[in-house]
């Protein structure tokens, strides 16, 4: 555990330190997909839900292209894109953790999360109900929950729908976090990070 914190810091510290040094470049790169974004929407959107499949797919963060999809495209296209981007990149970790990486999963991910189990039973009789609510209220980690799900008798119809209505607060509120930095509203900016602070709180009492 030692070792896994220290390693953890040493990543944050890189990339922190890269961005510090590379902040004029990564702001002009910024800059140009803000343009693209303006003179070409369409493309700019389906870059973004790509390198939002790309990144949940494996396993990478993916907060930050949700911040940049509220500050370009606002909260209401923004919450469209980045929840297609979402859905489409769930969709593809679980068919990944069903059907290619099951045994890996099943060994590294179940013992971490073994409360998982005991959702096993619902997802086969409520599965529809039970995903919207995992979704509703992140009791497991986003990434880690789109391979769990692939490893149980949930079908992919059920799974599928309910990640997309599942996920639809808490990708409203990280998108319009995004929007309101953009529009340095020291208003927009304190009510989104209420509404993340609400859902992480609704988390843990559930």
């Amino acid at each position: 555990p030692i070792m896994k914190k220290i390693l953890i810091l040493c990543c944050v510290f890189i990339i922190s330190l890269t961005a510090f040094i590379y902040h004029t470049q990564l702001l002009t790169l910024l800059q140009l997909f803000e343009k693209q974004s303006m003179e070409m929407p369409l493309l700019a959107a389906c870059i973004l839900i790509l390198l939002k499949i790309i990144s949940t797919t494996l396993g990478l963060p993916g907060t930050p292209l949700t911040l940049l999809a509220g500050s370009l495209f606002g909260k209401f296209l923004g919450t469209l894109i980045a929840l297609i981007g979402n859905t489409l990149g769930a969709t593809s970790a679980f068919l990944l953790s069903r059907y290619i990486m099951r045994d890996y999963v099943e060994k590294k991910f179940l013992p971490v999360y073994p409360k998982m189990k005991a959702y096993d039973d619902k997802l086969k009789t409520k599965g529809l109900s039970t995903v919207i609510a995992l979704r509703l209220i992140p009791i497991f980690p986003f990434n880690a929950l789109n391979f769990l799900f692939g490893v149980t008798g949930l079908s992919l119809k059920k799974y599928i729908t309910g990640s997309f209505f599942g996920m639809i607060p808490g990708t409203f509120v990280f998108v319009y976090f995004g929007e309101s930095l953009r529009m340095l509203s020291a208003f927009n900016i304190v009510c989104a990070i209420m509404g993340i602070l609400l859902l992480t709180y609704l988390g843990k009492l559930f």
